[in-house]
Order: structure tokens, then C-alpha cells, then sequence
């Protein structure tokens, strides 16, 4: 099964928001709040990426904060 990630029942992987990296251990994480949703980050270096220009990473559903 070339590129797929077999993942066990019950467990739960988010993903950095800057390099998509999945976060086993969220208490691990860098985390923030950006236009109501929290944002994880797997490293400092993620997260310092992220303070450089927050709004290239912030994701929006159904068009919102689109005009």
C-alpha cells in the first residue's frame, strides 16, 4: 500500500497547519487562535512561520472571509 498511512481505531492525528506534519502528541503542539478557529503547529519553527504572515495559512469554508 504505497503512500498509505494505516492508522489504528481510536486514535486521532491532527496535522500542522504550516506543513501538514501530523501531531500525535498534542500536548507537544504549538497552538493558536486565528479568525475563530484553532490553529496547531508541530515545531516552533512552524509556528514562527506562521506568525511571519498568519493569513497564508489561515483556511476558509464556503467562501467565508472571501469578497
Amino acid at each position: 500500500m504505497d503512500g498509505v498511512k494505516q492508522l489504528h481505531l481510536g486514535e486521532h492525528y491532527d496535522e500542522c497547519d504550516v506543513c501538514s506534519a501530523p501531531i500525535k502528541d498534542l500536548s507537544q503542539a504549538f497552538t493558536t487562535e486565528y479568525g475563530g478557529k484553532v490553529l496547531t503547529f508541530c515545531s516552533e519553527k512552524c509556528f514562527k512561520r506562521y506568525l511571519e504572515d498568519p493569513a497564508l495559512y489561515a483556511e476558509f469554508g464556503d467562501d467565508e472571509g472571501l469578497e
